[in-house]
């Protein structure tokens, strides 16, 4: 179980290059902790930005205007 209060400094620092490297941590976190928990570990930003970019996926974004 992580407790975010026993992370030192350093240990947040990590973790958010982490999340900002690979948005999957940040999803892990949230099927595990919750997403609160995920907003208070990497910040409502890298979340919010995490959330958005997963959504883009499914664009294709090689068609143009008239194909999709």
């Amino acid at each position: 179980m992580l407790v975010l209060e026993d992370l030192t400094r350093e240990q947040v620092r990590d973790w958010r290059v982490r999340g900002m490297k690979d948005h999957g941590v940040v999803f892990d976190h949230i099927d595990q902790y919750g997403e609160p928990s995920a907003r208070r570990l990497f910040s409502n930003r890298l979340v919010d930005e995490a959330q958005r970019l997963a959504d883009t996926r499914h664009l294709a974004l090689h068609t143009t205007w008239g194909q999709a």
